[in-house]
């Protein structure tokens, strides 16, 4: 699983959507809100 987080151009969200990345995360994210997305990345995961 690849998650990314940072400085990441909003037009290079797009390719690594399709390269597979599960989520990304740019600036300003929130703690709370990138941990919820995680959890729920995980859960369906199982």
């Amino acid at each position: 699983m690849v998650i990314t987080g940072g400085v990441i151009p909003a037009q290079d969200y797009d390719f690594l959507n399709r390269a597979g990345v599960a989520a990304i995360f740019g600036p300003g994210t929130s703690v709370a809100k990138a941990a919820c997305e995680m959890m729920n990345i995980l859960m369906d995961k199982e």
